[in-house]
């Protein structure tokens, strides 16, 4: 069942989206606020939100796994088709709404910012700011957010193909740091409504293939 080519490309495709839509927001803040809050406490925000998410990701999918096959279809199709909502209505905001994903990214910026200085005696540099978990947690919570909403999907489509799936998470985080290590701006210029109606539409589909795949089995 899971070397299906069908169910291959869908596991590369539903985690490589994924991981870019909700990371790429990790990746901005991140580097935003780096300056603000440190490099040591930025780093140790998006280290220890990563090890979290990992962890999620493969419990969540040992609970699959676990699950009868139908269980695991209808399963799949409920989580993909939930996201593919939450995607498709990022479309409708961001295109048709006309919202801008930068302000919303400089919203987000200033409130994670705010969240630290907020804890800085007064007259202290926040380039002076100490290294402490406490000063990494607004960092740490954006990123297990984010990162919570991407092992589920993942964890889903990997019940069906881990390799495929853990291959296109790298090569989403991959693609993340190169274009992070020459400008976050460039993140923000590619225009979110598209980025999301791709996602929507690839979740989407694979969500009423597992669905349709689980009637057609108790049929």
């Amino acid at each position: 069942m899971s070397d299906l080519p069908v169910v291959i490309v869908g596991s590369f495709l539903i985690a490589f989206k994924t991981v870019l839509l909700e990371g790429s927001e990790v990746a901005i803040l991140s580097i935003a606020t780096v300056t603000q809050l440190g490099r040591r406490n930025v780093l140790a925000g998006v280290r220890i939100g990563s090890l979290v998410s990992i962890f999620t990701f493969l419990a969540v999918r040992q609970v699959f796994v676990l699950l009868p096959d139908l269980l695991i279809d209808f399963i799949t199709g409920t989580v993909l088709l939930y996201f593919s909502s939450k995607f498709l209505l990022g479309f409708v905001r961001y295109y048709f709404g006309k919202k801008s994903f930068r302000d919303k990214m400089t919203k987000m910026e200033n409130e994670v910012v705010a969240k630290d200085l907020k804890d800085i005696p007064r007259g202290q540099a926040p380039a002076a700011m100490p290294f402490s978990l406490l000063n990494a947690l607004p960092v740490l919570t954006i990123t297990l957010t984010e990162g919570f909403e991407a092992s589920l999907v993942l964890a889903a489509a990997g019940a069906f193909n881990l390799e495929w799936t853990v291959i296109g998470a790298l090569v989403s985080i991959a693609l993340l740091i190169s274009v992070s290590a020459v400008s976050y701006q460039y993140l923000l210029r590619v225009p979110r409504w598209l980025l999301d109606l791709i996602a929507g539409v690839v979740l989407l589909s694979f969500g009423l293939f597992f669905l349709l795949r689980g009637v057609l089995s108790v049929a």
